[in-house]
């Protein structure tokens, strides 16, 4: 029987704003700005999920809106973190927000917003934890973003993180993301065990793998690996969290993990580090539901012989990352706009300086 619907709503709301607290002390570029700036796109982002939810939800559950809100807000202010090396503070907010509004509130509602969701209506995909929004609508956004002009920026880049904040960050990261893959299911059932136990071995693991593969690949051990390492295997085991016996989760992860690692390491030196980072993620997405499809308990290919859950997981990923991309491009030419107007207005000021 389910219970603690509230209680464990409200804790998932304080846990998944870890993650860009993480993502935060991992970053190796910090300061007021930055903080300030994903700050105020965690807010944009909560008060659109609020606005929206009141407009398409017919529950005046507020455990649940205020969930709903923290996701938004988690993911915007993860990704103000994520590309404000290449955008400067105020460019990164202004993408995030601007995305969280065209891009993760429609792609969200369409996995999260109904039973059965309209992604698996349309595509017949599975989408337990809404990874299309966080994971696939965000990386493919990001993807392009470095496609567009890179603004000349100063370099305000802290030193590089050390291996222990590296690892408190990891930590943070991963709890954050086991109070998202909890939050989902709204409700405690005889699965919520089952999901919990799924969520620390898959992340656990995640990470363990992605070290793993760039040390067989000759990289030096990186303890931000790690925190890249849970984040790609969420996206991974997020799919179909609930329908994984521990083979399924093993094989998840460890593909999925070991691909998206690789796809790092195995870069040229000088390309662009955030797309290549972009990229792994969709990856461990694509093989995390490939293998989803083939194993999932119950509904998998080796239970039914079908190979329609498969396409479906592959056709959600690319329909939803093209739709992302194309209005990523949209966010960042509008943060491009708002970079360039500030350099022009700080161009332009009279020197406090004489002669």
């Amino acid at each position: 029987m389910a219970v603690s619907d509230a209680a464990l709503q409200w804790l998932a709301t304080v846990l998944v704003v870890l993650v860009p607290v993480g993502l935060l002390l991992a970053s190796a570029r910090r300061g007021r700005g930055l903080i300030i700036g994903v700050l105020s796109t965690g807010l944009v982002a909560a008060v659109a999920s609020l606005t929206v939810s009141s407009l398409v939800s017919s529950t005046a559950d507020l455990p649940a809106r205020v969930l709903d809100a923290a996701f938004a807000a988690a993911v915007a202010a993860s990704l103000v973190v994520l590309t404000a090396r290449r955008l400067g503070s105020v460019g990164a907010a202004v993408f995030a927000g601007s995305w969280s509004l065209l891009v993760f509130q429609p792609v969200f509602v369409a996995t999260m917003g109904s039973l059965p969701s309209l992604v698996q209506t349309v595509f017949g995909a599975v989408d337990y934890a809404a990874v299309h929004a966080s994971h696939v609508a965000a990386a493919t956004s990001v993807i392009a973003l470095t496609m567009l002009p890179r603004p000349a920026l100063e370099n305000d880049l802290t030193p590089e993180t050390g291996r222990g904040r590296s690892l408190i960050a990891a930590a943070f990261v991963a709890v954050g993301a086991m109070g998202w893959m909890l939050g989902v299911e709204r409700i405690v059932s005889d699965a919520t065990g089952r999901i919990a136990l799924n969520a620390l071995v898959g992340l656990a693991l995640g990470a363990a793998v992605w070290v793993l593969t760039t040390r067989i690949a000759g990289r030096p051990f990186d303890a931000r690996g790690v925190v890249w390492g849970v984040v790609t295997a969420w996206g991974a085991i997020g799919l179909g969290l609930a329908f994984l016996s521990p083979m399924a989760l093993a094989s998840t992860t460890v593909f999925a993990a070991a691909a998206a690692a690789a796809v790092v390491a195995r870069g040229r030196a000088g390309a662009d580090r955030g797309r290549r980072a972009a990229v792994a993620v969709i990856v461990a997405v694509s093989v995390g539901g490939v293998v989803l499809a083939l194993l999932a308990d119950g509904f998998g290919m080796a239970a039914t012989g079908s190979t329609a859950l498969v396409l479906g997981q592959l056709g959600a990923v690319l329909v939803i990352g093209i739709a992302a991309f194309m209005l990523g491009l949209l966010c960042g030419g509008m943060a491009l706009v708002v970079v360039k107007g500030s350099t022009i207005r700080s161009s332009s000021r009279p020197s406090s300086r004489c002669g």
